[in-house]
């Protein structure tokens, strides 16, 4: 029945029982009300179709659709979970970057021990170098400490030769704008699978971000710092999915762990720290992992994957690593990270040496044979190996 045809309904029905009439009357305003507001949406349709906003929207969500399905294209397997992706690393490649966005990129061969040695100040305000390896195919986000993000595939940094360098000959992809530093660069090949980014912040901030919304996030270059506090700064960023576990460690020895589904969408202190403590690893933990921690002397410590606790109260002050006499002693940590016996650790000391070690090795030794002081650790997955895309 056409809306005519219920007017001309509703009229007999008032001639017949007046009383019914305002019953009748709200009905008709409803029923305009309901018309007058699918009218005033058409219009603004057609506005946007008009001027060119709507068809701008449309190329914007095909555009972000092309580029999930490219990175779907780069990964091996039936893609049922996240963390089962092989990252298919023929020649893995390392990163080492420094908080003005320098980027030294090496290739890495099966049986290469060392690198080559970074030389000059290797400090840079305040943070030392970090390390990733990733595949060249691999796609980064540049997380800024402004919350400013961009976007670069590996292979479009140029790769470093010889054994010697300085940061004069390091590739600048994105200089950092008006003060900010480079905190993260963030994989981003699983983001189609991916249900959150997450962040974690210096001081122990940490929020999670839906990654329905990475299409806003990508144009608008901007994912957010994670943290409410002015004094602190973004440390580093993530995807995981559903049902995975979280785990942030401090440098003096603090290890808390949480549910992803746990964590909420606002950036919520989740560690009392000391005024001195402070985050230096953020990492998701799947089953059958280790996690391994590492102090500023190259001692190693591992734990089994179940020995990480997931707690749920807000403010925690997290599971202890080391006893109260050892950080009195001085002892400190500069990285963890989760991963299997397989694969590699690669260690920056502080004469600026890179270094690879088998991570089954050193965890049995229960050191790192350096020649000074730990910097910085990265993982080198093992080929032909899941692995998740922690740092």
């Amino acid at each position: 029945m056409t809306f005519n045809d219920k007017i001309d309904e509703w009229i007999k029905e008032a001639e017949t029982r007046p009383a019914s009439a305002l019953m009748i009357l709200k009905l008709v305003a409803n029923r305009l009300r309901d018309l007058t507001e699918r009218n005033e949406g058409l219009l603004a349709e057609n506005i946007a179709l008009q001027d060119g906003t709507r068809v701008q929207d449309y190329q914007k969500r095909i555009v972000h659709l092309e580029r999930q399905l490219e990175m779907l294209k780069r990964q091996v397997g039936d893609g049922a979970s996240l963390a089962a992706l092989p990252l298919e690393i023929e020649v893995p490649n390392l990163l080492v970057y420094n908080a003005q966005g320098q980027v030294f990129r090496f290739a890495l061969g099966d049986n290469l021990k060392t690198l080559g040695r970074l030389r000059g100040e290797l400090v840079s305000d305040g943070e030392f170098p970090r390390l990733l390896a990733v595949p060249a195919h691999e796609e980064l986000l540049f997380l800024f400490t402004s919350g400013r993000v961009s976007t670069l595939r590996v292979d479009e940094i140029p790769l470093s030769e010889g054994d010697s360098f300085t940061w004069e000959q390091a590739a600048q992809p994105d200089e950092p704008h008006a003060g900010a530093l480079l905190a993260s660069l963030v994989p981003l090949s699983r983001l189609p699978l991916a249900d959150f980014f997450l962040q974690a912040s210096r001081r122990g901030f940490v929020k999670k971000t839906l990654t329905s919304l990475a299409q806003s996030i990508l144009d608008n270059h901007y994912l957010g710092r994670g943290t409410t506090q002015k004094a602190d700064q973004p440390f580093d960023a993530l995807l995981c999915q559903k049902g995975e576990r979280y785990a942030i460690v401090t440098h003096e020895g603090r290890l808390l762990g949480f549910d992803v589904d746990d964590l909420t969408y606002s950036a919520d202190e989740r560690i009392r720290l000391s005024a001195t403590d402070y985050v230096i690893a953020a990492f998701a933990v799947q089953p059958g992992q280790t996690i391994l921690f590492v102090t500023q002397n190259g001692k190693v410590i591992q734990r089994d994957a179940v020995f990480l606790e997931a707690t749920k109260s807000p403010s925690s002050r997290g599971q202890v690593l080391i006893s109260p006499s050892r950080l009195e002693q001085g002892a400190r940590f500069i990285g963890a990270a989760a991963l299997k016996d397989t694969d590699k650790v690669v260690a920056l000391d502080a004469e600026g040496q890179l270094t690879v070690y088998e991570a089954g090795e050193a965890a049995s030794a229960g050191t790192l044979q350096a020649g000074a002081a730990i910097l910085s650790i990265g993982v080198i997955p093992a080929k032909a190996q899941s692995v998740t895309s922690n740092q």
